[in-house]
């Protein structure tokens, strides 16, 4: 099968309220094929899928409590993989699908956890105390990034070794919004975008390295690294509007991709060649898709209003013919 036919298959699940309550659905990004995975009782949200794509793991709640659970593509075989005490939520797979990294609240204390991706052996990386963000594992499968606010100042961006050793702090004053701003990882994970506050309202994505030192910060939030490495998308607000830009890796100007309107939470394809985004137009909040370049926008479907449960959006895992690797789409000028 050609490679652009094989682009065609591509699927998202998402976040909807269509039934009255937060639910899993997927639906192809040409726009067919809605279909509901999880419900009708209950709510669930923030499907991440497996890095072979049979899997769906996300966050169910049940009594006021949230869990992590997994389930199959298909929606079959779901499954709970955490329990009391307390909360789990926002699972982050490792490379390999062998791992689950998440966050939790046990009895008050905040840490990130790990475990098997059937539940079992679920052990603590972090030290207790404190409120700690999404947890990201780093593409080759060593660390996990994610944010912490330890004791009366501003958050911090900490990575740690995926065995629980060698934790360190690589920037300080970043933005702690809990599945709304979490760090990103680079495809090569020799980098990390994050989010901090300039001012009162501004903000501005910050890249470090993992190595350590600062690399390049620009207006704006909601970064996401392009597959192939060289670009970034991401948001920049103003009163009554936000718009998606995207830049390259190692610099210029922005290129604003999206219309008026409020445009958030852009979300690479696996290709490359597309972006999905949630926009709010019209009072409809709703998951759109466009081409790279910002050409061929459409509306796919209506999706969940509460953004603070994310991700709201996440693609298929895309397995390539032999030989084949994402395409870059040049920049609109």
């Amino acid at each position: 099968m050609p490679f652009h036919a094989l682009a065609l298959l591509s699927t998202l699940a998402f976040v909807s309220a269509a039934s009255g309550e937060m639910q899993i659905h997927t639906i192809c990004a040409e726009g067919s094929g809605q279909r509901r995975l999880t419900g009708p009782s209950g709510q669930a949200t923030t499907p991440v899928w497996s890095p072979d794509g049979r899997r769906i793991a996300y966050t169910a709640f049940e009594d006021g409590r949230a869990r992590i659970a997994v389930m199959a593509a298909d929606g079959g075989r779901q499954r709970r993989l955490t329990g009391p005490p307390g909360d789990s939520s926002f699972p982050s797979w490792s490379p390999d699908g062998r791992r689950i990294a998440f966050a939790s609240n046990r009895t008050g204390e905040a840490r990130i956890h790990v475990m098997n991706s059937d539940g079992s052996a679920q052990r603590t990386l972090t030290p207790s105390g404190g409120e700690h963000a999404v947890p990201v594992w780093s593409p080759d499968g060593r660390s996990i990034a994610f944010v912490a606010r330890r004791g009366r100042g501003e958050p911090d961006l900490y990575v740690v070794n995926a065995d629980g050793t060698g934790e360190r702090r690589l920037a300080a004053g970043v933005v702690l919004r809990p599945g709304v701003l979490h760090p990103v990882w680079s495809p090569d994970a020799r980098r990390i975008a994050t989010v901090v506050r300039v001012g009162r309202a501004e903000t501005s994505v910050l890249v470090v390295s993992v190595a350590g030192g600062e690399e390049r910060r620009f207006t704006g939030y909601a970064p996401a690294w392009s597959p192939d490495g060289r670009r970034i998308a991401f948001v920049v607000a103003r009163v009554g509007d936000a718009q998606i830009y995207v830049t390259n890796d190692g610099g210029g100007r922005p290129v604003r991709l999206t219309p008026a309107g409020v445009n958030l939470l852009p979300t690479w394809s696996p290709d490359g060649r597309r972006l999905a985004f949630v926009s709010s137009r019209d009072g409809d909040l709703a998951v759109h898709v466009m081409n790279a370049d910002g050409s061929g926008a459409r509306r796919l479907a209506g999706a969940a209003g509460d953004l603070s449960l994310l991700p709201v959006i996440s693609w298929r895992p895309l397995t390539l013919p032999a030989g084949a690797r994402p395409q870059a789409t040049p920049l609109r000028r």
